[in-house]
C-alpha cells in the first residue's frame, strides 16, 4: 500500500466497523491492501512515445484559476456588454476541455445568473443555458443537461434561430447516445443537420457529422462513418479547429479498433493524443489513452495495457469523467483476466457494471456484463455467468448487433 494511501485506508476502517463487524471490516481491508499489491508491475520496453504520453503531467489547474479570473475581472470593465458575455461563453468552454469543469460551470452559471433578468441578449442567454447542459452531459447528469437543453431550445424557437435549434438537437443526440438510445440519437442528429443552411454554422455542421459517424461506427455502417469523419475532419481544419479535429482521430481510432485494424486505430489515438497533450485538452486525453489502453488488452501487453489505464484514471478523475472511470473499470478488469488474478478482475467488472448502470449507459453496461459472464463461465460458474451474458445478449439484439450476439450466444451454450 503506498505511502499516501495510508490515511484514507484507517479512515475508511473506522468507517466501516460502524457498518459491519469488526473482523468483517478487517477483512475488506485486508483484501484492499492485497489488491494493490496486484497490480501488473511488468518492466516493459516503451518507446518513446508512450513514455512521453503515459509520464504526461496532468495540470494542477490552479495557474488557469488565477489568470481566467483576472482575465474576467480586467475585461468586464474594458469590453461593450454583449461582447464581455460571449467571452464568458469561450471561457467556460475553454475551461470545460481543459478539464476545469467546475470552473467552467461557475463560469456558465455566472453568465446565467447576469442575463436571466435581461431581456435584451436572448441569444446569449440561449447559448449559456446550452453551455451548461454541455457541462452536465460531461458529467454523465443527464436530467440537468436535458433541462438545461430544453431551455435553450425554447428561446431559440423564441427568435427563430434555426442554427440555434440545430445545436441543441445536436445535444440531445449525444445524450441520447452516451445513453445507449441509438435510435432516438440517429433521430435528433439526423434532424439537426435539416435546420443547416449549406452556408450556416461550418462548425456545428462538423459536429453533427462526427456524432453521426459515432453513431455508424456503433450501427456497423463503417463506410458511411468513414464518409462523415471525412468530412468533419474536412471542415474542422478549414477552421482550425485543433480540439474538435482530434477528437475526431479519437473517432476514427475507435472505427478502426471496431473492425479489428488495431495498428491503424493506434495512429489515430496518437494522433489525437499528440495535438491534445500540446494543448492540454484533458477531456480528448482521457478517452484516448482509455482507447490504447483497449488495444494493448487485446494485443495481451498488459504493461502498457496497465500503463495507460493509470493514466487515464488519472485524468478522468481530475475532470470527473465517470462514464470514463466505468470504461477503465472494464479494461482493468480484462487485465487482470489476462494474468489470472480473477477476482480481482470480478470486482472491476461488477464496479464498471454498477457505474454504467447508474449512469444509464446500457452499451457500456451491455459490453461490462459480457466480459463478466465470460470471466465467471471461465471459472466454471455457469450459472453465475447466464444472468449477464443473457443481459448482454439482449441489448445487442435491441441494436442488431448480430456478430457480437452470435459470439455472445456461442459463449452462452459452451
Amino acid at each position: 500500500m503506498k505511502n499516501n494511501n495510508i490515511n484514507i485506508v484507517k479512515d475508511l476502517k473506522n468507517l466501516l466497523d460502524d457498518y459491519m463487524t469488526e473482523a468483517s471490516s478487517r477483512e475488506f481491508i485486508i483484501k484492499l491492501q492485497e489488491d494493490s499489491f496486484a497490480y501488473n508491475n511488468e518492466e516493459s520496453d516503451f518507446n518513446e512515445l508512450e513514455k512521453s504520453q503515459v509520464e504526461y503531467e496532468v495540470p494542477k489547474g490552479i495557474d488557469h484559476r488565477i489568470m481566467v479570473d483576472k482575465m474576467i475581472t480586467h475585461c468586464e470593465n474594458d469590453l461593450p456588454e454583449e461582447r464581455f458575455y460571449n467571452l464568458l461563453l469561450d471561457l467556460s468552454q475553454l475551461m470545460l476541455h481543459s478539464g476545469e469543469v467546475s470552473f467552467s460551470l461557475e463560469i456558465a452559471d455566472d453568465l446565467l445568473s447576469k442575463l436571466n433578468f435581461d431581456n435584451k441578449y436572448v441569444s446569449v442567454l440561449a447559448e449559456a443555458n446550452l453551455m451548461v447542459s454541455k457541462i452536465y452531459w460531461s458529467q454523465a447528469i443527464w436530467d440537468d443537461c436535458s433541462y438545461y437543453v430544453s431551455k435553450a431550445m425554447q428561446l431559440f424557437l423564441s427568435i427563430s434561430s434555426e442554427p440555434g435549434i440545430a445545436k441543441c438537437e445536436n445535444m440531445l443526440g449525444t445524450l441520447y447516445g452516451e445513453k445507449g438510445e441509438f435510435e432516438k440519437a440517429q433521430q435528433y442528429l439526423e434532424n439537426a443537420l435539416k435546420h443547416l443552411k449549406v452556408d450556416d454554422d461550418l462548425s456545428s455542421r462538423a459536429m453533427i457529422l462526427t456524432n453521426l459517424g459515432i453513431i455508424n461506427t456503433i450501427s456497423g455502417d463503417f463506410e458511411k462513418a468513414v464518409w462523415n469523419f471525412k468530412n468533419s475532419i474536412e471542415k474542422f481544419e478549414s477552421l482550425n479547429d485543433t480540439r474538435r479535429l482530434s477528437r475526431v482521430y479519437h473517432n476514427i481510432g475507435m472505427l478502426y479498433t471496431r473492425m479489428g485494424k488495431y495498428d491503424a486505430a493506434l495512429d489515430e489515438f496518437n494522433k489525437c493524443i499528440s495535438h491534445s497533450l500540446d494543448n492540454d485538452y484533458l477531456s480528448n486525453c482521457a478517452v484516448a489513452y482509455v482507447g490504447k489502453a483497449f488495444i494493448y488488452t487485446k494485443l495481451k501487453n498488459s504493461a502498457l495495457a496497465d500503463a495507460y489505464t493509470d493514466k487515464a484514471m488519472e485524468i478522468a478523475y481530475k475532470i470527473n469523467d465517470t462514464l470514463s472511470i466505468a470504461d477503465i473499470y472494464k479494461i482493468k478488469g480484462m487485465i487482470h483476466t489476462e494474468m489470472d488474478n480473477f477476482q480481482l478482475s470480478e470486482e472491476f467488472f461488477e464496479n464498471s457494471i454498477r457505474l454504467n448502470k447508474d449512469l444509464e449507459n446500457k452499451l457500456n453496461t451491455a459490453e461490462s456484463s459480457a466480459e463478466l459472464g465470460k470471466l465467471l463461465q471461465k471459472n466454471e460458474r455457469e450459472e453465475e455467468a447466464k444472468p449477464y451474458l443473457d443481459s448482454a445478449v439482449s441489448y445487442y439484439k435491441d441494436i442488431n448487433d448480430e456478430d457480437i450476439v452470435a459470439d455472445l450466444v456461442e459463449n452462452n451454450f459452451k
